[in-house]
């Protein structure tokens, strides 16, 4: 039966897909992402017109109008932002995101804030990407044997990116955590200390396996 159906389907699709081809299908996309932004940004603190959300993307049920996103910069489809009210160790009364400008924030990236997340400019993203400055509850016996939903939100401090990052694909972003300029994260890595601007970090949790040095150093 299998077999027939796909006997069926496949010219059939092949028709179609000469009327409706790829790069119309994207011609379409595109066009349906800048409606959507429009529909999105007025949930934000500020977001100019210059930047895209692509769809779908999720925003907590509060504080995402203390979500900021700077000029030219693109959000993929299936992102998940949050600024969330914790009263743990380390939360803000008001938390907040700031994305820079001329970032982009790969697919299923989520970045969630009860302190304060910052993004330099030029940021670059993989996917499954996940920048986060909070969690559920500490480390003690207590507290284990509570629902994690049920614990309060704690956070180790704020996260702050420079300019011109490059983070790959699965990467682990923690609170309390510094960025430098210039750095390249990669893909899978776990970062939980400082990296400094003009390196290269890997592994979990990442260390600094490389400084960038100008030629004539």
């Amino acid at each position: 039966m299998k077999k027939v159906i796909s006997a069926i389907l496949s010219p059939l699709m092949w028709v179609i897909s000469r009327i409706y081809s790829y790069r119309l299908s994207r011609f379409f996309r595109k066009c349906w992402n800048s409606v959507y932004t429009l529909w999105i940004r007025n949930f934000l603190g500020e977001m100019p017109l210059d930047s895209k959300i692509a769809s779908p993307c999720g925003l907590s049920k509060e504080g995402s109008k203390h979500i900021f996103i700077g000029h030219h910069s693109f959000i993929d489809s299936h992102c998940i932002l949050g600024c969330w009210k914790g009263s743990g160790i380390g939360c803000e009364e008001t938390p907040t995101i700031r994305i820079g400008d001329e970032c982009t924030i790969g697919e299923y990236t989520q970045i969630s804030a009860c302190s304060k997340i910052v993004i330099g400019n030029g940021l670059l993203t993989g996917r499954y990407v996940y920048i986060g400055d909070n969690s559920h509850g500490g480390l003690s016996y207590e507290e284990a044997s509570i629902p994690p939903n049920k614990r309060e939100l704690i956070s180790k401090g704020p996260i702050a990116i420079g300019k011109n990052v490059w983070i790959g694909d699965k990467v682990t972003i923690l609170g309390g955590v510094t960025i430098g300029d210039n750095v390249i994260i990669g893909a899978n890595s776990v970062i939980n200390r400082d990296v400094p601007s003009n390196s290269i970090a890997a592994g979990s949790p990442a260390k600094v396996i490389k400084q960038l040095k100008q030629k004539d150093e």
